[in-house]
């Protein structure tokens, strides 16, 4: 991971930006609980967005490509980066794990039987699951209101 032009470092004030990220396809590291040098050897090329101006500062310095993200709201922090790059262009929606941010993986229902509830299981044909943490993913009611909010951020939505 990490060799594409638009794979991202969070720092750890952006825990929600960075699972909005990994929601539209991108690939994020993000760590809670990371000291300031190991977030400078691990973001190598990786575009780091920080909310920390002096590491902002120390980034640049380092030649490192480095947005520093004002705002403390991720929809407003995902709108400016959508006015910096080429976010929408490049966004392949849940095809990436929002915990860990593994690719996702296809799955059957009988994969996934008793990982989900059994509602969910009878009525649904179509799973992924990340092949590190085990989390299912399936096309429910709660993508309506996720792509809702989506579509008013980047203009249009597809789970495709």
């Amino acid at each position: 991971m990490g060799g594409n032009e638009l794979d991202f470092f969070c720092d750890r004030m952006l825990g929600k930006l960075a699972k909005k990220l990994r929601l539209l396809g991108f690939d994020t590291l993000y760590f809670s609980e990371i000291q300031e040098e190991e977030i400078l050897r691990r973001i190598g090329s990786r575009i780091f967005l920080t909310r920390d101006k002096e590491l902002y500062i120390k980034a640049t310095r380092f030649g490192m490509r480095t947005i520093y993200v004002e705002d403390d709201n991720w929809r407003a922090q995902l709108r400016k980066l959508i006015l910096k790059l080429p976010i929408i262009e490049n966004m392949k929606p849940f095809t990436r794990c929002i915990e860990c941010n593994e690719l996702l993986v296809k799955a059957t229902p009988e994969e996934v039987k008793g990982k989900v509830p059994e509602y969910v299981y009878k009525t649904t044909d179509e799973f992924k699951v990340c092949p590190k943490c085990g989390r299912v993913y399936w096309k429910g009611s709660h993508l309506e209101w996720i792509g809702k909010d989506m579509e008013k951020l980047v203009g249009r939505w597809s789970l495709e």
